[in-house]
């Protein structure tokens, strides 16, 4: 336990330990509310179309960077989850194969060089990068998950729709919502106590329910606007 603490704390390994110390401290600070936690992910979508239509020759370097941006999200796995998420993994493998690497191939303990070190620097960080974007890959379903409910939750709250089941009461539901395209169909619940609402009868919805699996709502007069 000393040789590691000794080895982490080393110049040789000081960068990657400081970074770290960094990402501790920031989850930490998370944990008790003294920061936010943002879920959003980067909004690639409009970045992409902002690159594409950058046609100003003056804006040529701004698209260039955009579209190498959007290139190595996609690669590497940030474009699937918060960048504070995938940087964390990143932090903790480079930090953990920073001291298998300097161990193995940076001298002996006592003996390091900080040179060497920062060449094993480009190997850890290849590596580091493919182990995160295997580890976000199913975090990242997860917040895609979560995306798509809130986006589904923003298209459908307040809207006023029919009902397609043979009743929508505080058990089971469905409402159909014409949108532009496809018709949106929901699992709807009435409130609790509230009367149930015929098959083809206008309701609006009100809220959404625990994880977004079905919306409540309330009767709404037929000539509502959506």
């Amino acid at each position: 336990m000393t040789e590691l603490v000794q080895e982490a704390l080393g110049a040789h390994n000081m960068l990657v330990t400081l970074f770290l110390g960094l990402m501790v401290l920031y989850w930490l600070l998370v944990m008790v509310g003294a920061l936010d936690f943002e879920l959003d992910l980067f909004d690639f979508g409009d970045a992409s179309t902002e690159v594409l239509d950058m046609t100003d020759s003056s804006t040529g370097p701004l698209s260039h960077a955009g579209g190498a941006w959007l290139t190595a999200g996609r690669f590497l796995g940030f474009s699937q989850v918060p960048i504070v998420v995938w940087g964390s993994f990143l932090v903790l493998f480079m930090w953990g194969i920073s001291l298998v690497l300097n161990y193995r191939f940076n001298g002996v303990p006592g003996d390091r060089s900080v040179g060497t070190s920062l060449l094993l620097l480009l190997p850890n960080f290849v590596l580091s990068a493919v182990l995160t974007k295997i580890v976000t890959l199913p975090v990242g379903k997860l917040f895609a998950a979560m995306a798509d409910a809130d986006t589904e939750e923003e298209t459908v709250l307040g809207r006023v729709g029919s009902v397609v089941s043979m009743e929508a009461d505080e058990t089971y539901g469905q409402l159909q919502i014409n949108i532009s395209g496809a018709p949106l169909l929901i699992n709807v619940r009435t409130q609790p106590g509230a009367t149930a609402i015929k098959k083809g009868e206008s309701a609006k919805v009100i809220s959404a329910g625990p994880d977004h699996q079905f919306y409540f709502i309330e009767t709404a007069q037929p000539n509502a606007l959506p």
